[in-house]
């Protein structure tokens, strides 16, 4: 099933202006690889000549398998922003994990890879070369997931014991905006926080602290974009900000403007 991209547009910085520039859809995994695949995204988009556009993305806690023109690479988890500089004609597929679920393909620790970005091949073998030039052929790779879902049944992966509570554990936090300390997440799901974190490191890539973070700042943003008028200060104390100015000094820091110019400049009428 393909998912319309106004549905769920938390990450895309500015998403009116981007899909102005290039299509994005997504589609759902088969039911045998839900327990690590989240959904796969295909970006198309065409240009005129000289024309470019920088999309920015404020990424989730998952790891992505990314074919583009023939080639694949893994873009791991990272706590950085992710900027695409687009230009002429193009297209992506993309396999989007979940939190948890790159771990058992990876045979390591995700936080040894954790803000990088590596050849598909270093994680998954030569193999995925073949897919990707199966891909790199295609007018059109939103007709191709099929290709990578039969790639990753190749190796039989399935997933750790701790894999499906792991994903479960940050599908909390993202649901339940009263979670704003680490603490009280551990006390939540009956552990004590250095176990927490030690289980964030080995299935996810980064702490629980970024995780329960990031959540807020994609909650802010989303609102940002869909609401005219917005109260921060309440919105603040909703996320467990110590107050509207936290709010704003973490905003900032990551997508790079205060949230009350950011929300002026996604809104329709900006």
């Amino acid at each position: 099933m393909t998912r319309p991209a106004e549905q769920d547009t938390r990450g895309i910085v500015d998403p009116r202006a981007g899909f102005e520039r290039f299509t994005l859809t997504r589609h759902e995994p088969s039911a045998d690889l839900a327990w690590a695949v989240d959904r796969y995204w295909v970006v198309r988009w065409e240009l005129h000549d000289g024309d470019t556009y920088e999309q920015r993305v404020i990424p989730h806690p998952a790891t992505h398998l990314v074919f583009e023109a023939g080639a694949a690479t893994v873009e791991a988890i990272s706590p950085h922003e992710f900027v695409r500089r687009l230009e002429g004609r193009g297209q992506v597929l993309g396999v989007k994990f979940r939190p948890a679920g790159f771990r058992p393909f990876l045979r390591g620790a995700m936080a040894d890879i954790a803000g990088r970005r590596l050849a598909a091949s270093a994680v998954f073998g030569a193999g995925v070369d073949g897919a990707a030039r199966v891909l790199g052929g295609a007018d059109d790779v939103n007709g191709c997931t099929a290709v990578v879902e039969d790639f990753l049944r190749s190796f039989g992966t399935r997933p750790l014991s701790r894999t499906a509570a792991l994903n479960a554990v940050v599908d909390l936090v993202v649901a339940d905006k009263s979670l704003t300390r680490v603490g009280d997440l551990a006390e939540r799901l009956g552990m004590n926080t250095r176990t927490l974190q030690r289980l964030f490191a080995e299935h996810v890539g980064l702490s629980p602290k970024w995780v329960i973070n990031r959540s807020r700042i994609h909650e802010v943003a989303d609102l940002a974009t869909r609401q005219e008028s917005i109260d921060w200060a309440a919105l603040a104390v909703e996320l467990g900000y110590s107050d509207q100015s936290h709010l704003v000094r973490d905003f900032t820091a990551t997508v790079g403007i205060p949230p009350g110019r950011y929300s002026k400049s996604s809104t329709p009428d900006a």
